[in-house]
């Protein structure tokens, strides 16, 4: 037969037991819980892109160390509609435009109401040429389209560019962007934006 002590010393013991066990499944079920959330979370994919009013995907990039929330052009009728017709382009967004392939670009100011940067980059993303674009005078009532569109100035890009950077005037000066600066692009994600946007809608 226990003695007092000896029988008070084991109880201590087993609920110290008892404690341990059940702080250990307490933990192990909350590491489990934390997995699950990862799993499902690569097990899904890519969260949802964020859209800007114009219903475009936005994209971050990184640029020489700031973060620009950049809506995508993909396909010919975003390209074309670009940035034009906006009063204002806010700090560090703007727009990034995917094309399929490295070649010369042209892009002029139509229907565009304040001065904005662009940026040309390879498909490595390597700056190629930057330039600030300047307003136009709007079109004229007695001024035809063709006419209109004559007398725009016709930013150059040079060869080999797959992705453009429109952003607020005075951007690449700021952030010292010029040729050969390197800005990250993941081109996966871009050839995805491509396929994305030349679907027909439904």
């Amino acid at each position: 037969m226990m003695g007092l002590r000896t029988m008070k010393r084991t109880t201590a013991i087993k609920l110290g037991l008892f404690a341990i066990v059940v702080i250990a499944m307490g933990g192990l079920a909350y590491a489990a819980n934390r997995s699950d959330g990862k799993d499902e979370k690569s097990a899904s994919g890519k969260t949802p892109p964020m859209k800007a009013k114009s219903g475009l995907p936005i994209e971050r990039i990184v640029i020489q160390g700031e973060n620009f929330d950049l809506e995508v052009s993909a396909n010919d009728e975003n390209i074309r509609n670009g940035l034009s017709n906006r009063t204002e382009i806010a700090p560090k967004t703007g727009m990034l435009f995917v094309f399929p392939a490295g070649n010369e670009r042209s892009f002029w100011m139509i229907n565009c109401l304040i001065d904005m940067d662009i940026a040309y980059l390879s498909p490595d993303g390597t700056v190629v040429s930057v330039f600030t674009m300047k307003k136009e005078p709007p079109k004229g009532e007695s001024e035809s389209s063709t006419e209109y569109e004559k007398r725009l100035k016709r930013y150059l890009s040079g060869p080999g560019v797959q992705f453009v950077i429109e952003t607020p005037a005075g951007t690449n000066d700021a952030l010292k962007i010029k040729p050969g600066v390197k800005i990250a692009i993941d081109r996966n994600k871009m050839a995805g934006y491509l396929k994305s946007q030349s679907r027909p809608k439904n």
